[in-house]
């Protein structure tokens, strides 16, 4: 049975942590190494975290200054000796059977890597209201590294829900003090990838919170989006180029998002307006070649691309009601 390292970053999380690391010492995949990596966080998760080492042997404890979620990520994989690795969020859980499930399913198909489903459930309620199987009936794709390229522009991808090989991650870390942290690593590791499995089995429960990294108002940390995108569109085109429309694809629509949250916000962001501005026009030619997924997203981008953005702005608040 392969050790498989399960780092798990730990901040301001006292209320949901207890649920979440039973979730995870109760596995029926039992030869984990689980780390936490208490990221400063300011109530009473260290303590619970000391607690939990000291009845679970296979519980290693990091306590470090607060550097976010990326670098407690880093820190956990700095110290695991797992010949796999899985990421779990300290306010989530995991079905019984969620690594022993999937790593059956990259044993049987010799695959490096696996990209599972997840549930999302309210944080008030419990009530799920998403899942990637809501039907129950699992489909399993096999992939070659272009393949699985290519879908996650279709889906996407995040850190947690997927198995990793060793031998994949290694060395490649989440960029410091940045959030949507996962797609800028994901291609460099795909790139290492011979086989990739992707599921929709649910294998990963994700609590939405108000006040959550991703669910919270409108702030700088966001811009992290459309650069994570710049960069892999550079990225694809000088190893994938097949994959730029794509590619490009994905960078319009990240443009688009922030040019409008920034519209919509009480702050201007002056330098970062004119940067994405100046982006639009830079690759006018591409972006207006490729097909819009929606009608409102190639309004929005006539209009950001042609007039001035301060028309933009008054037609979204107007149209939010802002």
């Amino acid at each position: 049975m392969d050790l498989i390292s399960v780092v798990i970053p730990v901040y301001k999380v006292e209320e949901y942590l207890e649920q979440c690391l039973d979730s995870v010492i109760h596995q029926t995949y039992t030869n984990l190494e689980i780390i936490l990596v208490d990221d400063g966080s300011p109530d009473n998760c260290p303590e619970i975290c000391n607690r939990y080492a000291e009845k679970d042997s296979r519980i290693i404890v990091i306590h470090k200054e607060n550097g976010g979620l990326s670098d407690a990520r880093n820190a956990g994989l700095k110290a695991a000796s797992g010949e796999y690795f899985y990421f779990v969020d300290g306010d989530d859980t995991l079905p019984p059977d969620s690594i022993a499930w999937m790593m059956n399913c990259l044993a049987q198909h010799h695959a490096d890597m696996v990209i599972a489903g997840f549930e999302r459930f309210r944080e008030n309620s419990g009530d799920v209201f998403f899942s990637t199987c809501p039907s129950g009936e699992e489909t399993i794709t096999v992939m070659n590294r272009e393949e699985a390229l290519r879908d996650f522009y279709r889906d996407g991808c995040q850190a947690w829900a997927v198995l990793y090989a060793r031998h994949i991650h290694e060395g490649i870390f989440f960029p410091y003090g940045e959030i949507n942290e996962d797609e800028a690593i994901v291609f460099h590791i795909l790139e290492r990838c011979k086989t990739v499995v992707v599921t929709d089995k649910v294998v990963y429960s994700y609590r939405n919170r108000d006040e959550s990294i991703t669910t919270s108002s409108f702030s700088p940390k966001k811009f992290a989006w459309y650069r994570h995108c710049r960069d892999n569109l550079a990225w694809i085109r000088e190893h994938h180029p097949e994959l730029t429309e794509l590619a490009a694809a994905r960078y319009r629509g990240a443009i688009l998002w922030t040019l409008t949250e920034i519209a919509l916000s009480d702050t201007s962001y002056p330098e970062e307006q004119q940067d994405l501005l100046k982006e639009l026009q830079k690759e006018k030619k591409l972006f207006s070649a490729i097909p819009f997924g929606a009608v409102t997203e190639k309004i929005r981008y006539t209009m950001l691309a042609y007039l001035p953005f301060a028309v933009y702005r008054i037609c979204i608040r107007r149209k939010r009601n802002v």
